[in-house]
């Protein structure tokens, strides 16, 4: 046997590179879009080079205003199997080509879940936070009305968290409330956006009210607030019923859709 021969054997021995199987990428980790979070944003679903969306459990994060992320791949699949986190760059499809310029932006609908950056109750003649801090949800909970004379106004605050969507238009706004139990029956939480300022609330605008139940979960639709929400005012409770709610978790959350220029 010749030289020469031996190698050509050895060629024909050697382990050859299988190819991924249908629709597998190479890639572990890609970056898809964010269309809609879980209220514990431990899922998040995800659209890949336009592909229709899929649920995956995520890794905690903040997710306020997250409209990418990253999403682990299963190599020999090409199925993603888990949300890493938010990315850092915007979405790259290699399937759609770049705007040229001049190129009118296209409307899109997004989904985003906001929880509040605080809240707090203002307490006539006493200021902010000083009503049963050691009681139901402690602090940070939202009052209403009046006990024993005194009125109360119970405030959340959302910061940057609704501003930093950039929506043109929020075209659905439900909020989601969890009474804390102060109140065992039932009264009827009315909702307002306001001001936050160091003689209370300042509420303007149009209203919306729920019945809430000792410590039941409401939803309610505020959508006609929405201008409010997008000016970076936050809500507060300014009903006449005595009772109060958490601002924490998923209460005081607000589920967005919205439209945004992409």
């Amino acid at each position: 046997m010749t030289a020469g021969t031996r190698v050509l054997d050895l060629l024909d021995t050697a382990p050859r590179d299988e190819p991924p199987r249908s629709g597998a990428d190479r890639a572990q980790v890609m970056i898809a879009e964010v269309t809609a979070i879980s209220v514990d944003g431990t899922q998040v679903s995800v659209s890949i080079l336009g592909a229709d969306p899929v649920q995956l459990p995520a890794t905690a994060s903040v997710w306020t205003g997250v409209t990418t992320a990253h999403v682990l791949m299963d190599p020999g699949t090409g199925r993603p199997v888990h949300v890493l986190g938010p990315a850092t760059k915007p979405l790259e499809s290699a399937s759609t080509a770049p705007p040229t310029q001049g190129e009118d932006p296209v409307t899109v609908v997004r989904t985003a879940t906001v929880t509040p950056e605080w809240s707090g109750t203002w307490t006539a003649g006493q200021g902010w936070d000083r009503l049963n801090v050691g009681r139901y949800g402690g602090r940070t909970d939202l009052y209403q009305g009046a006990l024993a004379g005194i009125p109360r106004t119970g405030l959340a605050t959302y910061g940057q968290r609704i501003t930093a969507l950039a929506a043109s238009k929020i075209t659905r706004a439900v909020l989601t409330l969890t009474g804390n139990g102060s109140n065992r029956g039932s009264w009827t939480a009315i909702i307002q956006c306001a001001d936050k300022t160091p003689a209370g609330p300042a509420p303007s605008g149009t209203t919306a009210g729920v019945t809430i139940t000792g410590t039941a979960t409401a939803q309610v639709d505020i959508t006609a607030l929405a201008g409010g929400l997008m000016a970076g005012r936050g809500l507060a409770l300014v009903g006449s019923s005595y009772g109060a709610v958490h601002g924490t978790g998923a209460s005081m959350s607000l589920a967005l859709t919205y439209e945004a220029l992409a």
